[in-house]
């Protein structure tokens, strides 16, 4: 073949081939096409509904070991994000009882930072009963012997709304069903239930739900009707410091910082403690500004553990503490 009919041929079979590639290119291009289209939209990312971390019939406390203040929880309230709670108290026989029926709302989120821990839970909210101290009834005996006399009481101060236990009522002379009360500043009367006495030792637990702040009388009456009066031998304090927030929330090794720290029942003067675990760091040039907000100047030392911390504040007046937990988090400066 000569060489003009060679380049004849070669011209002619270009075209196919290039035709021939195009197709190709625009049969994966389908391909693709169909791979990724599914006819159907991608659903747009829902935000799940925020639930409440405590349901009708638990009753949370601030830590595990609490002794002082338990709310069983009544309900959860999504409109208002609200719980309905009570205040119950925890016999020496370890049931679970209300001292009246009134029932009232707190905030969700302040109330489980305060109040984190469920710590019992009951099958419903009617199994909790409700429970009135029984009255003293006036008993017309014979004097038969000497009168009571109170020298102590074992701890000598409680927090309005809180039960406590009495270890220790120290004297002479009580009898076998003696009685116990205190006597508030407003002359309300608060009955010791659970009272075991001896000749020189009484032990009993008092419930302080409405009652007023301030020193108190501590009665014991023996059954022979002969009674003994520990003039503000007892102190009722108000409720302890609550924590809600701190700003900034956290820090980085070595800084100093300017907190400003918000919460209720805020007394002056008072200390703050930032603690995990063991360790403790104490704050610097604490001001209590009013009951609801406290700043101080917190150094971070080197060496300090990172990750949350909580924070404490000591009321130096009636020595009542209030914590929150992670609250603040301490983070590596690099």
């Amino acid at each position: 073949m000569s060489i003009k009919g060679m380049e004849y041929m070669v011209s002619t079979m270009r075209y196919p081939l290039i035709l021939a590639g195009i197709l190709i290119i625009a049969v994966f291009l389908c391909g693709c096409s169909d791979q990724s289209g599914s006819g159907t939209a991608t659903p747009a990312p829902t935000t799940a509904a925020l639930q409440p971390k405590f349901v009708a019939g638990d009753i949370i406390a601030k830590t595990p070991a609490s002794t002082d203040t338990f709310w069983l929880i009544i309900k959860y309230d999504a409109k208002t994000d609200k719980y309905e709670r009570a205040l119950v108290f925890k016999s020496l026989q370890q049931t679970w009882f209300r001292s009246d029926i009134r029932n009232d709302t707190a905030d969700r989120t302040l109330t489980e930072k305060v109040y984190p821990v469920k710590i019992f839970h009951a099958a419903s909210v009617s199994a909790i009963p409700v429970r009135t101290p029984t009255p003293a009834v006036t008993v017309t005996t014979t004097i038969s012997g000497p009168a009571p006399d109170i020298t102590g009481i074992t701890p000598n101060y409680g927090m309005v709304g809180s039960s406590v236990g009495i270890s220790n009522l120290a004297g002479r002379n009580f009898q076998p069903g003696a009685t116990v009360k205190f006597i508030d500043t407003k002359g309300s009367a608060f009955i010791a239930s659970s009272v075991l006495a001896t000749d020189t030792k009484i032990t009993c637990t008092f419930y302080l739900s409405g009652a007023t702040a301030g020193k108190a009388n501590v009665i014991v009456t023996n059954p022979d009707g002969q009674s003994a009066t520990l003039t503000n031998g007892f102190t009722i304090n108000e409720p302890g410091p609550i924590i809600t927030s701190v700003t900034p929330d956290e820090g980085m090794i070595g800084q100093t910082l300017d907190l400003s720290i918000t919460g209720k029942n805020f007394k002056e003067p008072s200390v703050v403690f930032f603690t995990k675990g063991t360790a403790e760091l104490q704050a610097e040039n604490v001001k209590t500004n009013s009951a609801t907000q406290i700043t101080c100047v917190f150094r971070i030392p080197k060496g300090t553990a990172t990750g949350p911390w909580g924070i404490t504040i000591r009321s130096a007046v009636d020595k009542q503490n209030g914590t929150a937990l992670n609250i603040f988090r301490i983070n590596n400066a690099t």
